[in-house]
């Protein structure tokens, strides 16, 4: 009896460490079929030129609206609107009448000193009298060249003529408070400036030399380069923002003052953490952003914070950190603790 009872134990132990043998080597064929494909990277720290966008309009290097001193009417105007001038070039002329006067009485009275200056030195006039002759010399000099200069208008610098706002013949009036309206307004332009208002957490960052590159509407396929000229050394309390101007050479012309451009000022190079864009996943609603990197096979769902973006790199405040394997495609297909198969190496 006991040997019936052994023939049918024995086969039916066998019947089930076979069945359980099956059983597992299904389940670890479900897991490896389950798994879900991606690439990866390795999470790299990389070195970056930190740079601050800003925006505003060129305005010209110098501008000098130039009027008379005194009432007087426009004899001769030199100049139309677009002229370009070298600085001492002849713009306009007011009447001359009070010139001329006065070039005849300086003329004499020079006259008359260059012929009693001898008479002096030989004693024959007392030194009253040659320091009341060269007291009127000096004295009609200087109301001459004043004269000239009130008369016959230059070009204080190189530039070009941007308006004519009278025409000859007309009167030009003081205006009753000592202001004057303008004849002509002079800028001079081969050299512009971008005036902005930068943040004052850069105020530390900002440097006088420092460069930047400037692109223009009007010239989609051009890139122009200027550099910070000034710097205001207060911050405005109200705006939190501190003022910096950026020279911008203009050698053809090509830009003009109230242009609308875009600037990228150079702060630096920074060493930071920073992934492709395309690793990074937004929750739904929210702004809240994620990444998966691998442990073991497994997908680990890891919540980062993002820095400032650099054409399809993304920097990484944290979250991540050097020498993580990120997944870079598939994750759309991933949870957390995902089984996962790599079809690309870690680089």
């Amino acid at each position: 009896m006991l040997k019936k009872i052994l023939l049918i134990t024995l086969p039916l132990i066998s019947l089930l460490l076979t069945s359980c043998s099956n059983d597992e080597g299904e389940a670890g064929n479900n897991n490896i079929n389950n798994a879900v494909p991606v690439v990866v990277s390795t999470v790299k720290d990389t070195i970056i030129t930190r740079s601050i966008d800003l925006v505003g309009t060129l305005a010209p290097w110098k501008e000098a609206n130039l009027g008379a001193q005194t009432t007087g009417r426009i004899e001769k105007i030199f100049v139309e609107e677009g002229s370009e001038v070298k600085e001492g070039d002849l713009l306009f002329q007011m009447d001359d009448t009070q010139l001329a006067q006065a070039k005849i009485q300086y003329d004499i009275a020079k006259d008359d000193f260059i012929r009693m200056e001898p008479l002096y030195e030989q004693g024959s006039i007392s030194k009253q009298e040659i320091d009341k002759i060269k007291a009127a010399y000096e004295s009609s000099e200087y109301s001459y060249k004043l004269l000239l200069t009130n008369t016959q208008f230059k070009a204080p610098f190189t530039g070009v003529i941007t308006s004519k706002k009278m025409n000859e013949g007309e009167v030009f009036m003081l205006a009753p408070t000592g202001g004057a309206p303008a004849i002509v307004t002079l800028m001079q332009i081969n050299t512009l400036k971008l005036e902005v208002s930068v943040s004052e957490k850069y105020f530390k960052n900002i440097k006088l030399g420092q460069k930047t590159k400037l692109e223009a509407d009007a010239y989609p396929d051009m890139n122009f380069e200027g550099i910070v000229s000034k710097i205001n050394p207060t911050i405005d309390k109200n705006t939190r923002t501190f003022d910096v101007e950026i020279k911008v050479p203009n050698a053809n012309n090509v830009l003009r003052p109230g242009m609308y451009v875009r600037a990228k000022l150079y702060i630096g190079e920074e060493k930071i953490t920073a992934v492709p864009r395309s690793a990074i996943l937004r929750m739904a609603a929210s702004n809240v952003f994620y990444a998966f990197v691998i442990e073991n096979n497994t997908a680990k769902r890891v919540t980062i914070t993002k820095g400032e973006e650099y054409d399809e790199i993304v920097e990484i405040k944290s979250g991540l950190n050097a020498g993580n394997v990120l997944v870079t495609t598939g994750q759309g297909m991933l949870k957390d603790d995902s089984r996962v198969k790599i079809t690309e190496g870690a680089r």
